[in-house]
């Protein structure tokens, strides 16, 4: 399985690719949310690793091990970062399935992703980089972002251009 460095590696080199979409192929809202999300699986497959030297297969046993309140757990996030990781692989899931990213919300309509979603996604894997930059002493490059719903200066390491 991935070692923590492999994780962060591969992290690192999607959101290369985030950037590159970005700036190549901007209305592409749904591989940019995606690409988003797995960024992210991979901070947090890279911390699981770290905290517990365990490695899981699928996102629901990543979720249960990263989730604040379960007691016994070696590698539970704070709240914070455990809803943003929550909230991108909903919106994720909205981009791949078409489906609302509220799992709660039973409209069987089409929900296609826009840039409204992009943003949202960049808001809460700023708050998963931030974690993962002070908790491991990482260093991510601040990324120039190509989206009309991002306001200037919202983000640590996301910069609206």
């Amino acid at each position: 399985m991935a070692s923590f460095e492999e994780h962060i590696s591969q992290s690192k080199k999607n959101l290369n690719f985030l950037s590159k979409i970005n700036s190549d192929c901007n209305d592409y809202w749904d591989w940019q949310v995606t690409t988003c999300f797995y960024v992210a699986v991979h901070l947090v497959n890279a911390h699981i690793a770290k905290k517990s030297n365990l490695h899981y297969r699928t996102h629901s046993e990543v979720k249960n091990a990263l989730n604040p309140y379960v007691q016994l757990s070696l590698t539970k996030l704070n709240e914070a970062e455990y809803l943003a990781y929550s909230k991108l692989m909903n919106l994720s899931r909205r981009a791949r399935y078409l489906c609302h990213e509220k799992s709660d919300n039973h409209d069987v309509g089409c929900h296609l992703t826009y840039d409204v979603h992009f943003r949202k996604s960049l808001k809460n894997l700023d708050i998963l980089l931030n974690f993962f930059s002070e908790e491991y002493s990482l260093t991510f490059e601040k990324l120039e972002i190509i989206c009309q719903e991002l306001k200037k200066s919202e983000l640590v390491f996301f910069e609206k251009i």
